[in-house]
């Protein structure tokens, strides 16, 4: 950051960096870019922890004293929370399933956004820079040099090199997981597979603990990790570590600033002259990728005909609370199973077996998915704080939270949500579904009074 020199003019894009000045390096410390998008962010936690847990796991599960890598007193803190080892290795199996199962779904809907070839050679592959780079990047750790680093582009080379280590393993654990925990192809290829997903994981483990320090401790990057959290960089950091993916940026702004300049207005089409035919989108187009939302009695037709589906399809209705209720008892049961089996409550949860064979619980995962696709589609899959003119967003917070735990409780008390009660219950013309809507529909007219300043 300099006051001298050649400095870096407002609005102008060089081709290198320039020192700037120290008003618009301030400037540039608040202004802020988009650096990912929601889906990469979850996508990225998402793996962290299920590699967080499946590392812990695999290790739990190596228990051979020739072969083992975690010492014994983690093995019995492990196996003291799972109980038998079966249920470790259905817990690391279960897991690694759904892995793989939203990797398919990320790379069957995210193709066309994230994973095409341009994404790739732009995001992953390296180029004489990058291969630069890491040589000096090398030597700079060892103090043999002070060369200043190559440019770099939106990831620089170290992040690079992480992402290809990863793209190339993770098919090897995923196939060789599968073989494992079916026993495809007979024992000579489940003996291969023990070797190739050690090996795999083993890489990505390695590789992973350097990415972790560069993220999360090394003070250069902090801007990077919370890049992660938030989705954004501020601007001085960008110009200074990935000055090429900077100027990217700064061109395509000034090109839609050019484009939408009140001096860029297209000029009438000429008298006589036939207009242009307007582009026709597909139905598909309209329905499902149009940022509007549908109109709530179209919603509620749909809704009607899930519903029926489901009484036709499973022999029972839709539900939420239900679903939640089991997830939290197969918890409980895993932190403290005695205590769950002898509570009056839980214990009824228990009684066929698993809390979580049950049409609720996958109901809600497919829930959740749906409505993910569905925001992708339509262009509105974002994080966002819905509230009102006067409420601070830790308000808005805390306001959800509680009324999230009311809720929960009411609906328990009531034996049902609005789903399983209100509309499987309305469906079959309950006495009860009428008076819990009634109900709620009350309570929410009375909250609404006393609530809209924090909205209105």
């Amino acid at each position: 950051m300099k006051n001298n020199g050649e400095a870096l003019e407002t609005g102008a894009i060089p081709s290198y960096p320039v020192p700037v000045a120290v008003d618009e390096a301030e400037r540039m410390l608040q202004r802020q870019i988009t650096k990912h998008h929601v889906a990469i962010i979850l996508l990225h936690w998402f793996n962290a922890f299920v590699w967080l847990f499946e590392l812990g796991t695999g290790l739990a599960l190596i228990t051979s004293k020739e072969f083992r890598l975690a010492p014994e007193w983690y093995i019995s803190i492990v196996h003291g929370f799972f109980g038998p080892r079966g249920n470790l290795l259905h817990f690391h199996i279960a897991l690694g399933l759904l892995w793989i199962f939203v990797f398919a779904v990320y790379g069957i809907f995210g193709y066309r956004t994230y994973l095409t070839r341009e994404v790739i050679q732009r995001e992953i592959a390296l180029d004489a820079d990058d291969v630069r780079w890491l040589v000096v990047r090398v030597k700079r750790i060892l103090g043999l040099t002070d060369e200043p680093l190559p440019l770099q582009g939106v990831y620089n080379a170290g992040q690079k090199l992480f992402a290809i280590l990863v793209y190339a393993m993770i098919p090897l654990v995923m196939f060789s997981g599968l073989i494992l925990a079916f026993h495809w192809f007979g024992a000579s290829f489940v003996a291969w597979a023990i070797v190739v997903h050690f090996a795999a994981v083993g890489l990505v483990a390695s590789g992973l603990m350097i990415h972790v320090y560069m993220g999360a401790v090394f003070p250069e990057e902090k801007y990077a990790f919370f890049s992660m959290l938030t989705g954004t960089v501020n601007e001085w950091f960008a110009y200074n570590h990935h000055f090429k993916w900077w100027r990217e940026v700064k061109l395509e702004q000034r090109v839609w600033e050019l484009q939408h300049s009140p001096d860029q207005v297209p000029a009438p089409p000429a008298q006589g002259a036939p207009a242009a035919p307007a582009q026709q989108k597909s139905w598909f187009e309209r329905v499902f990728r149009s940022p509007e939302y549908w109109p709530p009695y179209a919603a509620g037709f749909g809704l009607g005909l899930v519903l029926l589906a489901t009484f036709l399809i499973m022999g029972q209705g839709l539900g939420a609370s239900g679903g939640f209720t089991r997830y939290l008892t197969a918890a409980l049961a895993w932190v403290a199973p005695n205590w769950t089996a002898s509570n009056p409550y839980w214990s009824n949860y228990l009684s066929g077996g698993s809390p979580l064979f049950d049409f609720l619980v996958f109901e809600l995962i497919g829930v959740a998915l749906g409505g993910f696709v569905s925001g992708w589609l339509a262009h509105r899959f974002r994080a966002a704080c819905d509230k009102g003119p006067r409420i601070r967003r830790s308000t808005r917070y805390a306001f959800a939270f509680g009324g999230g735990i009311l809720t929960g409780l009411g609906a328990r008390l009531a034996r049902g949500c609005t789903s399983g009660l209100a509309l499987s219950g309305g469906a079959v013309l309950s006495v009860g579904a009428f008076a819990f809507m009634l109900s709620v529909f009350a309570a929410g007219f009375i909250g609404a009074y006393f609530m809209r300043r924090y909205w209105l």
